[in-house]
């Protein structure tokens, strides 16, 4: 008897939530919320140090293994934090930047600027 009421009640509860659940996605649409999110638009870059002067070096920087968007990447002052214009690198290029006063972001979204783990 107590069984047959324990399976009932789970039977009553998983029927009011499947009911909150569809009464509540129109509420989800009008919202505009997204099925999926958007994709990012370009691929996080491979930077190398290359050749080491005393006060700075030469950065080797290409798209990611695998990657089948570019990379865009910007210096970045350390000191003024003023930036130069972004590099747009297609896959399967290199190119390479001295960096002296200056480090490397990268962007996958073109609005928010990380930075480049140089290896």
């Amino acid at each position: 008897m107590r069984r047959g009421k324990a399976t009932l009640t789970s039977k009553l509860l998983s029927a009011a939530l499947l009911t909150g659940a569809a009464l509540s996605w129109p509420a989800l649409a009008a919202l505009n919320v997204p099925a999926n999110p958007p994709s990012d638009l370009f691929c996080q870059p491979l930077v190398f140090r290359d050749q080491v002067l005393g006060i700075g070096y030469q950065a080797v920087i290409r798209a990611a293994p695998g990657c089948q968007k570019a990379t865009l990447v910007r210096k970045e002052n350390f000191f003024t934090g003023s930036t130069e214009p972004p590099l747009l690198i297609p896959v399967g290029e290199v190119r390479r930047v001295w960096l002296f006063t200056h480090r490397l972001t990268y962007t996958l979204d073109r609005q928010t600027w990380r930075r480049a783990v140089v290896r």
